[in-house]
């Protein structure tokens, strides 16, 4: 069975809808100008022959005037139109209120008659109250349909930069895993299995799960601990990384590929560089609502900081994905010093 918003707004009932408004104008308009004297019948037709002028100029405002000179923006054109539509139509109901009341005076002892009735001005005035009515109704209608529109364009907007940055931010991180791979390679480690088991892994996530709006944050977890386990690996004994998690994980939602950037870039830009002593710390602090994720890494020597000090296209798409996401729900501090480089993240009303 549809429902009384889809037949309020679908268009295929949009005739049956204009017939029951001018319907109701014609029995109010009946009912209280017959109230008067009881002239119920009488009125009824007088309100009838005035309802095509006031149904013709309503329509001529909301599907001409409206949407090819106000909509767009010919105001002066506009006015100047309207101005002579209501001169017209108000001239054409002068034309037929006498007529009417003098070949209808049999049908109604016109001394009886409140005064107000007769008021040519008061009549005119009641009845294109319901013309402003309809075209009110046309506007807040037109107003509703544009909003809907607009959040709709920008929706797919939305979804349309992020997937953009997603897929800039995939091939990115498997460009540096498949160096990884390829440095194990070259060492004919005993480990191969193990990789390609983290490896597989991981290609299922950015496959399969990460696409998704949100992912459970216990997945993004998984992928940053293989991916860890594979730079460990190429680096061996070079490198010392820690991962700490802090808080209840299971439930937690976030938004996929947010985190593993800013990994990624302490090992192509820090660690990376650097010959001996190379660590990396990442510690993730979770609560009911928040989340805070810290990174910091040991520096390359000082022109290669300078160098990098931008940290590349990594961070700056998750940047442009935290503004699209979590808009004014987010911190981001990045310090990069002499010896050391940081990031922490604060992300509020994690789902």
């Amino acid at each position: 069975m549809e429902s009384i918003g889809f037949i309020l707004t679908n268009t295929k009932y949009r005739l049956f809808w204009h017939i029951v408004f001018w319907l109701i104008v014609l029995a109010y308009y009946t009912l209280f100008f017959g109230h008067q004297g009881g002239f119920y019948w009488f009125t009824l037709k007088f309100v009838s022959v005035l309802l095509p002028v006031a149904i013709a100029t309503t329509y001529l405002f909301n599907y001409y005037l409206i949407p090819n000179f106000l909509f767009k923006r010919k105001f002066k054109t506009f006015v100047l139109l309207a101005f002579y539509t209501a001169v017209v139509s108000f001239y054409l109901i002068s034309l037929i209120i006498f007529p009417f009341l003098i070949l209808g005076k049999g049908d109604v002892n016109f001394a009886v008659l409140d005064k107000s009735f007769l008021d040519i001005y008061f009549l005119v005035v009641g009845l294109y109250a319901a013309v402003l009515i309809a075209i009110l109704i046309k506007l807040l209608k037109y107003t509703y349909e544009r909003q809907n529109q607009h959040l709709q364009l920008l929706k797919e907007k939305t979804a349309a930069e992020l997937e953009m940055l997603r897929s800039q931010i995939n091939p990115h991180f498997l460009f540096n895993t498949l160096n990884s791979i390829y440095a194990l390679s070259l060492k004919k480690s005993e480990q191969a299995a193990e990789v390609v088991l983290k490896l597989s892994e991981m290609l299922d996530y950015l496959l399969y799960e990460c696409r998704e709006h949100r992912v459970q944050l216990k997945k993004e977890i998984g992928l940053i601990q293989n991916y860890l386990y594979l730079q460990k690996i190429k680096h061996s004994k070079r490198l010392h990384a820690v991962f700490e998690i802090d808080g209840e994980v299971s439930t937690q939602k976030i938004a996929p590929m947010l985190l593993l950037p800013f990994i990624e870039n302490s090992f192509k830009h820090g660690v990376g560089k650097q010959r001996n002593n190379a660590w990396v710390n990442v510690n993730l602090k979770v609560n009911s609502d928040s989340l805070d994720f810290y990174v910091k890494n040991s520096q390359a020597d000082g022109s290669q900081r300078k160098k990098f000090k931008s940290g590349g296209i990594g961070i700056i798409n998750v940047r442009k994905r935290l503004d699209l996401m979590y808009k004014n729900n987010y911190s981001l501090n990045i310090q990069n010093n002499e010896k050391d480089y940081r990031v922490h993240l604060n992300l509020n009303k994690v789902e």
